[in-house]
């Protein structure tokens, strides 16, 4: 199986992007929830708790020079399987959600992203919410993706 690019579905309702990649549902695992392999293909400057109850914390800052926090808790935790966040920016006055689930493929893993509940942004502001999302989710999906297979090389000894 080949690591190709992500397929996606946007609309005012959230973004969906699946990505087939080649590596282990294990390796996958390890990548989203071990704090040094999560750090190493997101960012180094974050918080992440992988278990229930857990949060996320992102500095971040934007192509304005505009600093944000992102903020999430892990609602649903399912290993290896997936897990649940309701995520939001401080500045936002809404929540949304994003899911991650991985399913096992004969030489890989299926990983599927979703980040609903758009419809509570204001509207003035949704499109550009959504594709923001989309564009950042695809990053990180590629990056994860990218990680992943060399990871699981390494875990394989390779």
């Amino acid at each position: 199986m080949a690591s190709g690019t992500a397929r996606a579905a946007n609309d005012e309702g959230g973004v969906v992007l699946v990505q087939d990649v080649d590596a282990s549902p294990d390796a996958v695992w390890e990548c989203l929830t071990e704090p040094a392999c999560f750090r190493s293909w997101w960012r180094d400057s974050l918080e992440f708790e992988p278990k229930l109850d857990g949060r996320f914390v992102e500095p971040w800052t934007d192509a304005d020079g505009v600093e944000h926090v992102t903020r999430a808790q892990v609602t649903a935790f399912h290993p290896p399987r997936g897990l649940v966040m309701v995520w939001a920016d401080d500045e936002w006055t809404f929540d949304t959600v994003v899911s991650v689930s991985l399913e096992p493929l004969r030489d890989g893993t299926r990983v599927t992203i979703e980040h609903q509940g758009w419809q509570a942004a204001p509207e003035a502001d949704r499109a550009a919410l959504l594709l923001d999302h989309r564009n950042g989710w695809s990053h990180h999906l590629s990056r994860l993706t990218d990680h992943a297979r060399e990871h699981d090389a390494r875990r394989k000894g390779h």
